[in-house]
């Protein structure tokens, strides 16, 4: 009888295989998602126009020294910003005038700007835009904001012997109410300031208005929508 050779491969093969027998040997791979932490925001105000009206408004930005320059890309607006000398340079040749008082309003909220030069216009401060200005302007603050339970509220305001009314509001229930003297009456526009104690966290909207002489209703009301954070 002849004996059939096999090549040593195949005899190493089976060899293998009759070691192992039946049993299966799993490979289990784990993968591991990597998490990246969330990238850090600074909340800025930006003013905008809103029926012809300029109202402030919370933005959260990419953490960054260069707040006014954010705060401009904020308003849409793609162009740097040089503060010198209490002027503030936006390297914009033409903007309508719309934008304009956005840019002022914007940049002179910062402590450092008391003036800007922009669109081929030198000098410009927010009495420039004042025809922008809602009677009651609550600057601070901004819609959209988170505030702790006690914050203050302010702004600008041309009302009736500078009396005002801010009220805190919860599902149409007020929950704080507190009347405000603004620094000067109309036709003058004054400025204001008031502390806030909210009773509990939540959404709640802050309403400044002034009380209507005859009977006490409010006039030239404005909302401003925030979260109390604790």
């Amino acid at each position: 009888m002849r004996k059939l050779l096999l090549p040593a491969g195949i005899l190493l093969l089976l060899a293998t295989a009759a070691g192992c027998g039946s049993h299966t040997s799993t490979t289990t791979e784990q993968t591991t998602a990597a998490t990246t932490a969330p990238a850090a925001t600074t909340e800025v105000t930006v003013f905008r126009l809103h029926g012809g009206q300029l109202r402030a408004q919370a933005v959260e930005v990419p953490q960054t020294q260069a707040v006014a320059g954010a705060a401009l890309h904020a308003l849409g607006v793609s162009a740097s910003v040089q503060i010198a000398d209490g002027t503030a340079t936006v390297a914009l040749a033409q903007a309508p005038a719309d934008q304009v008082a956005e840019i002022v309003y914007t940049l002179t909220q910062f402590p450092t700007v008391q003036r800007v030069d922009v669109a081929g216009r030198s000098g410009l401060t927010r009495d420039d835009f004042a025809a922008y200005e809602p009677p009651i302007l609550v600057e601070t603050p901004a819609a959209g904001a988170a505030v702790p339970a006690t914050f203050t509220v302010s702004g600008t305001a041309s009302v009736f012997e500078a009396t005002l009314v801010i009220e805190l509001r919860r599902n149409g229930t007020v929950l704080v109410k507190q009347t405000v003297t603004a620094s000067e009456g109309a036709p003058g526009r004054g400025t204001f300031s008031t502390t806030v104690h909210a009773p509990s966290a939540g959404a709640a909207t802050i309403a400044a208005y002034a009380p209507s002489a005859a009977d006490g209703t409010p006039q030239h009301e404005q909302d401003v929508a925030v979260t109390v954070t604790s």
